[in-house]
């Protein structure tokens, strides 16, 4: 005996920052939208600790989730600006630098640095207020099921949810991508990343850094007050010997690590490692169903642009179908989703690949690569329009305008 479906517009599997963000999205058009999820977000306010996981928040990502209703809770809450960027290779003086007035006088910043969590919280909270969604959680989905309209996932309560569109949102371990049968082009970096919250010595900074060694890049971000996130890309056998030193160990091997732009290191509060890697799907669809964000694609995390490219995924999903609908197309119209996925797969690619071509730049000692990275980072910080366009296009996602 089947169980009665309970149906809506949309059904958003996973309630992570870019799912919940898009159920935003069609919530705030007046869809109903039903949003599956595990676990519900962690409330996080200004006196509660920091979570490790930070984002690159960049003025695009920024300007959406003020659109959706999220941005002024996080700004409010904590949210740390950054108004420079630079980046450099350990073999050359030469520096590339980035800063906000290249964008245009009335920009006073880049980009914040945002705790996961936060962005999640403030979301639900959105989401919360709006009347047109109803939150499975916790819950997780067994199946993707074949509709005529749109698809139907089996949840594992045993309940039957019907959207006339499925937006997997899942992540790079996508449930519903693999039951919809939709393969993946796996790269393995065969590198970790270490990644801590400090105490610093200076105080507030405004500045985020990525300075590139042969084993992998050593990242800045700059938190509120005296603390940053720091991010070491190293081997997955150098990673496992940092996770075993205490916190006062990690801390002095940081420090004679990393460069002096760094200020030194009051205390390690908290550190975790995981393994680099990325993927793409081969497709973003199949019969009612679409993928977003990590469900889609995962980058090298080095430029921290992998949040901004899902939350692009979104506003450029919510756009098409609500567009397409109100011409009179079915949510699920496999033409409305092949225009989303030729327009994010574009984008997608040029990061992801964009982010190879430099992790292989980078991490390669040969001599006369290392001569070529010493005149590209002279010649890119002195390009002028080229150099403010490449800005633009990591600071909204755009080449213009």
């Amino acid at each position: 005996m089947n169980t009665p479906r309970l149906c809506h517009d949309v059904v958003v599997v996973g309630g992570g920052m870019v799912g919940a963000a898009v159920a935003a999205d069609f919530a705030g058009r007046g869809w109903r939208v039903g949003l599956i999820e595990t676990t519900g977000p962690k409330p996080v306010d200004a006196g509660t600790p920091y979570r490790l996981r930070v984002s690159a928040l960049n003025l695009g990502s920024e300007h959406y989730l003020d659109e959706l209703g999220a941005w002024h809770a996080i700004r409010t809450t904590r949210a740390c600006p950054y108004r420079r960027l630079q980046v450099w290779d350990d073999d050359s003086p030469a520096r590339l630098t980035f800063t906000a007035g290249e964008l245009g006088p009335d920009t006073d910043h880049l980009g914040h640095i945002v705790e996961n969590d936060l962005v999640q919280d403030a979301l639900w909270s959105v989401l919360e207020h709006a009347g047109t969604v109803h939150r499975y959680c916790p819950n997780e989905t067994s199946r993707l099921e074949p509709a005529p309209f749109g698809a139907t996932v089996r949840l594992d309560d045993g309940r039957r949810v019907h959207g006339n569109l499925v937006i997997a949102a899942d992540g790079a371990r996508s449930r519903l991508r693999q039951s919809a049968g939709i393969p993946v082009t796996v790269r393995d970096y065969r590198q970790h990343a270490v990644v801590a919250e400090v105490t610093t010595r200076p105080g507030q900074q405004d500045i985020t850094w990525q300075r590139f060694l042969p084993e992998g890049p050593q990242a800045f971000l700059p938190l509120l007050g005296s603390r940053a996130s720091l991010v070491w890309y190293t081997t997955p056998d150098r990673a496992r010997q940092l996770a075993e030193l205490a916190p006062e160990q990690l801390g002095q091997s940081i420090e004679a690590a990393f460069p002096a732009e760094l200020g030194g290191i009051e205390s390690v509060v908290q550190r975790a490692n995981f393994p680099i890697r990325a993927q793409h799907a081969h497709c973003y669809q199949a019969p009612g169903l679409v993928l977003i964000g990590d469900a889609a694609h995962t980058i090298h995390p080095l430029a921290g642009q992998g949040v901004n490219l899902g939350l692009r995924d979104a506003r450029a999903l919510a756009r098409h179908v609500s567009a397409a609908v109100e011409a009179g197309y079915a949510p699920d119209d496999p033409r409305v989703l092949s225009a989303y996925a030729r327009e994010r797969r574009q984008d997608n690619q040029l990061m992801q690949s964009a982010m190879t071509a430099i992790h292989g730049l980078f991490g390669a000692p040969c001599r006369r690569l290392a001569s070529l990275r010493r005149f590209g980072l002279r010649l890119a910080d002195h390009a002028g329009p080229a150099k403010r366009l490449a800005l633009r296009y990591a600071s909204h996602g755009r080449w213009a305008g």
